[in-house]
């Protein structure tokens, strides 16, 4: 009843401003008809004296079931022009508050205005933001299948330029995770595979000493003791490994003069070379060659690839070590030897953990195998590269690159070479 009222004086107060006292005319009439059909309410304007119908809507004839009317007086500059009844029907006028609402709107004044555009501006956020927030929301399931353990697959880049590099990013971090846990794997099951000799052939022999089968003289306990001993070393070697392969060591770097580094090693390898009375050769460079490395871990790699040469070249064989310069950009450092060579099958495997390629040498008199596996780790961590290449019977040349230091002196650089020979 209240909001019939309500609307009744709306309407009265649209007349106020357009209508004068007497009949209507033509046009009044047409406005009047047009303004009041909007509110779906039969209407009725009257003379002052409530007696004279100057408009009626022309909903005389409606039957209603359950009728209601709101009277409002008309008045303008404090008279009386007219009496406005507005009637409809309470059983089938459900749908008056929402249409009286848009009518509010178009008719009422800017407020009505106001909250239309209030209305449309939150629907069209959020839309917006539902289109918007839904690559984020389904990166956000991805992630959580790959917290999972589900790291098969990778977050798809669908998004803003920003969120797409957020994704690549994580996507970068989802690889390295599954490295990381592939090469934990890996190592663990190598591992148990070179553990499993040393400890079965103690365990065998301490059984044998316990059984009375074997003596418990000096020369069965020194065996025991020789297993011990290459396990010690087996454990120190993985150790080495672990940390240059799962990159938890520190590297000390600075700047020096690769030439003096390799000829360090060279002099103190000289006398294992001349032992086999092998023609040792150190090329070099006439001027300054600058890179940035960790001395000791480098000593360490030279060191490593210099003695597999001497070990693996026969007397009188012939061994070059050199520094050069292929570009502007990296120093070449290089053994090359005329020993035994590499077979075609195990040179894209030498670079493995615990791999071997000569199957004679056992663990004893060759270690395990992780030597050029930390050499590769520890190269690629001064942000270099190791290559090697071989053929049996030929010899082998293993190439180091290290990216040089940039000033006007390493510029210069020319491939001219200064021999030391043995």
């Amino acid at each position: 009843m209240r909001f019939v009222e309500d609307q009744t004086q709306k309407i009265a107060f649209t007349l106020r401003t357009h209508l004068e006292p007497g009949k209507l005319s033509i046009e009044k009439m047409d406005w009047l008809k047009q303004t009041v059909n909007v509110y779906s309410m039969n209407v009725r304007y009257y003379a002052p004296d409530h007696e004279e119908l100057l408009y009626d809507s022309g909903m005389e004839n409606q039957q209603y079931g359950r009728p209601f009317t709101a009277r409002s007086p008309i008045y303008v500059h404090g008279q009386l022009i007219g009496i406005l009844d507005a009637t409809v029907d309470l059983d089938n006028d459900f749908n008056l508050p929402s249409l009286s609402f848009f009518s509010f709107a178009l008719f009422g004044g800017s407020g009505g205005l106001a909250i239309i555009l209030l209305i449309l501006i939150v629907v069209i956020y959020y839309l917006l933001a539902m289109r918007l927030s839904k690559p984020l929301r389904l990166s956000s399931l991805q992630a959580k299948r790959i917290a999972g353990g589900h790291r098969d697959t990778l977050i798809s880049e669908t998004g803003t330029l920003e969120l797409n590099q957020l994704i690549t990013s994580m996507n970068k971090l989802v690889v390295d995770l599954k490295n990381q846990e592939h090469w934990r794997e890996q190592s663990m099951q190598d591992l148990t595979h070179e553990l499993r000799t040393p400890l079965t052939s103690m365990l065998s022999r301490m059984e044998a000493l316990i059984d009375g089968i074997y003596p418990a003289n000096e020369e069965n306990l020194n065996r025991i003791y020789a297993e011990i001993d290459r396990l010690c070393r087996l454990v120190a070697d993985v150790e080495k490994l672990s940390e240059a392969e799962g990159a938890k060591f520190q590297l000390d770097t600075e700047t020096i003069d690769i030439r003096n580094l390799v000829r360090d090693v060279y002099e103190n390898l000289v006398f294992l070379a001349k032992a086999k009375d092998i023609n040792f050769t150190l090329h070099t460079l006439y001027t300054p060659c600058h890179v940035d490395v960790d001395t000791d871990r480098f000593v360490q790699i030279m060191t490593n690839i210099i003695s597999n040469a001497i070990k693996y070249t026969a007397v009188g064989g012939n061994i070059d070590v050199g520094v050069t310069i292929d570009n502007k950009e990296m120093v070449t450092i290089y053994c090359r030897d005329n020993g035994i060579g590499i077979s075609e099958h195990d040179l894209p495997l030498i670079f493995n953990r615990f791999y071997r390629a000569d199957k004679a040498r056992t663990r004893d008199t060759g270690g395990i195998g992780v030597g050029l596996s930390i050499a590769k780790a520890l190269i690629e961590a001064l942000g270099g590269t190791i290559q090697a290449e071989s053929k049996i019977g030929e010899g082998s040349m293993f190439r180091i690159d290290i990216p040089l230091v940039r000033s006007p002196r390493n510029e210069l650089l020319v491939n001219s070479y200064l021999p030391y020979k043995l």
